[in-house]
This record gives C-alpha cells, sequence and structure tokens, in this order.
C-alpha cells in the first residue's frame, strides 16, 4: 500500500512539470475577465497550504503546505505535503490492569488533488466556487499491535498487546469550496471535504473543514 501510494505521488509530480515545461507559452485564460499578458508557466504557479488545529479528547496539530498548477482552463492540479501530530486520551484501556492509556503519534504524507473553478459559467462572486476531489495517503506509528487474544482494548473494539506497528491508511476526498481574494496574489480558501474512506484508523471526522491560503508566484 505505502508504494503504491509513493507511486502515484511521484508520478503526480511529474505530470506536473512535464505540463509546466510543454505548455509554458501556451496562452490560458484567467480567473478574471480582464485582458491579460500571456500566461507564462511560473504565472500559473502558486503557493500556500494551510494550519489546523484541534483540541478535546484528541489533540491535534497539522501543517500541509502545497503546490498548485492551473493546467487549462480553469482546473487546477495540486500537490500536498503533510505532517500531524495528534494525542489521543484514553484511546486504550489495559483490561489487566484496569486502567486507560493515551498515546501519541506523528503522521507523515501526502496528497494530489484537482480542482476546477466555476468561473467559466458564472461572472460574479460565484465564479469563486470550486469542486474538488482529492487522493492522500498518511502513515504513522502505533505503540500497540493488533492481537485478538491481547489484553489491550482499543476505542475501535479491537484487542492489541504492546509493541511497535506502522498504520498506513488511504483517504478519498470529495467536496468543494469558495477562494476568497485578498489582493492580486493572495486568496483564501475554504474547503468542505467528505472522506469516502473513512475508518477508525482515519485521524479525520466528516465533514472536514479545511481553511487555507495561496499566494501566486
Amino acid at each position: 500500500m505505502k508504494k503504491t501510494a509513493v507511486k502515484l505521488i511521484l508520478a503526480g509530480f511529474f505530470i506536473l512539470i512535464y505540463i509546466g515545461t510543454s505548455s509554458a507559452q501556451d496562452t490560458i485564460p484567467s480567473l478574471s475577465s480582464k485582458p491579460r499578458r500571456q500566461d507564462t508557466f511560473w504565472k500559473r504557479v502558486s503557493v500556500g497550504g494551510n494550519l489546523g488545529f484541534q483540541f478535546g479528547s484528541v489533540t491535534g496539530i497539522t501543517v500541509a503546505p502545497e503546490v498548485q498548477i492551473r493546467v487549462v482552463d480553469q482546473l487546477h492540479f495540486g500537490m500536498r505535503f503533510i505532517y500531524q501530530y495528534f494525542n489521543s486520551k484514553n484511546y486504550f484501556y489495559d483490561t489487566k490492569n484496569e486502567v486507560y492509556m493515551s498515546y501519541q503519534a506523528n503522521v507523515f504524507g501526502g496528497g494530489i488533488y484537482m480542482r476546477y473553478y466555476l468561473s467559466s459559467l458564472f461572472d460574479n462572486f460565484l465564479g469563486n466556487l470550486f469542486a474538488h476531489v482529492e487522493y492522500e495517503y498518511l502513515a504513522y506509528k502505533r505503540p500497540f499491535v493488533q492481537d485478538d487474544n491481547g489484553s489491550i482494548l482499543g476505542a475501535d473494539n479491537l484487542y492489541y498487546h504492546s509493541g511497535s506497528d506502522v498504520v498506513e491508511f488511504n483517504s478519498i476526498f470529495v467536496g468543494g469550496g469558495y477562494r476568497q481574494p485578498i489582493s492580486n496574489r493572495v486568496s483564501m480558501d475554504f474547503l468542505i471535504l467528505f472522506n469516502l474512506n473513512d475508518s477508525y484508523n482515519s485521524p479525520y471526522s466528516n465533514p472536514l473543514i479545511r481553511l487555507g491560503i495561496g499566494v501566486g508566484l
């Protein structure tokens, strides 16, 4: 599973480079109706990302830088690189010693996405709406290994024993959002996404709300 996810992310990266180098001189309609100079590759690239915080029974911090390129018309291709830290309180219960246990983990991964803006349909603020689909891969180490004969009960109602286990999972997000321009090059993105592959191992709960920022080069 891990090798497949890495290959998909690398393939997406090379596709981005190929598109940019082979069509850097093309003229592509912008999101604005105003006339503009011929696009170059770097004028179609933006960088940004998002920070996320969650507090409560699960404390989490997310740092996710990203790069995005306008491929053709209003279709954008992007890549995200993700780091998460989370601490889950009382997630495991030791049936022998009758005590609850918390655990923390560092999560690493990345994702690729496609985004289409509706500016080709609307020439007002509705043109900043967009549809979004994304694949994401994450992995982290868990301090217990699943074992039907184990004495540690998890919140997922499965039993474990002490050890170290690498947890990998894939997410497929679908949804949409709204882009709010702040200046000629800076904008805020607000997204509402649904994970079609939700599970106990996933750090997300539906719906996922994401707030980010983008800066054009």
